[in-house]
């Protein structure tokens, strides 16, 4: 009589991920950078009127050209942090229309905000802020880009990460809602693009969103093993 040999024991994997607040912690430091840098290079608070904008690029180009390179690389780890928080909700288990909108709108806020820095890296180029009408256009671009249009986008990622965070319960309540709070704020800062008098709102939703990113950067579990442990539920043979 012969028996048939055991099948081999799966060695238990424990499923990380990509690490969230590494990508958060660069795109708040550029982004503070992008406002506090250049200031500090020109000596002078951000332009006021039109003919302060037009002497800001014509005599601080060393200042401006710093503002294009922190804007245009704070891009850059706001979409990592995009594509790394969508994936770790599609890994808790939230595959769900929220997770989805999160991820579009994260990659387009990305490409507006890069959009700004190029426009900005493009009026410091020689003899452009020779063109009052030259800069006045690229500025408007820039502003739109990095303003109203990014708010936008942002306001769709932070919505869609707390909704589906508030069906998964993978984040604290109060901080879901504080995301959706903030994400109506950059839907309603948004609408400055007609109504000029509601840009007071546009900081408010861009920082107010980068305080929440920092959050979540610490606070969304990576796996659905520290999910259960944070919620004192343990599993034998826990993979993930």
């Amino acid at each position: 009589m012969t028996t048939e040999p055991e099948p081999p024991v799966r060695p238990t994997v424990h499923r990380t991920g990509a690490p969230l607040l590494p990508p958060v912690i660069a795109y708040a430091a550029l982004t503070i950078a992008a406002l506090v840098v250049p200031a500090a290079m020109s000596g002078e608070p951000p332009w006021t009127s039109d003919a302060h904008l037009l002497g800001f690029f014509r005599d601080h180009a060393a200042a401006a050209h710093a503002s294009a390179f922190f804007t245009f690389g704070a891009a850059l780890p706001f979409a990592v942090a995009t594509a790394v928080a969508t994936s770790r909700l599609r890994t808790l288990g939230l595959d769900v229309p929220g997770r989805m909108i999160a991820l579009i709108g994260g990659a387009i806020a990305s490409a507006l905000l890069s959009l700004s820095g190029l426009a900005t890296f493009a009026l410091t180029q020689p003899h452009v802020a020779d063109s009052p009408p030259v800069v006045r256009g690229l500025y408007g671009l820039s502003f739109a880009a990095g303003g109203p249009g990014f708010v936008a986008f942002s306001g769709l990622f932070l919505a869609g990460v707390s909704i589906a965070a508030l069906v998964g319960g993978v984040l604290p309540r109060w901080l879901g809602w504080a995301g959706l709070t903030i994400a109506v704020v950059c839907e309603v800062a948004s609408l400055s693009v007609a109504f000029t008098d509601l840009e007071v709102l546009l900081p408010v939703g861009r920082f107010g969103g980068l305080l929440w990113l920092v959050a979540i950067g610490a606070l969304l579990p990576s796996t659905r093993r520290e999910l259960r442990e944070r919620r004192g539920i343990t599993r034998a043979g826990d993979e993930r």
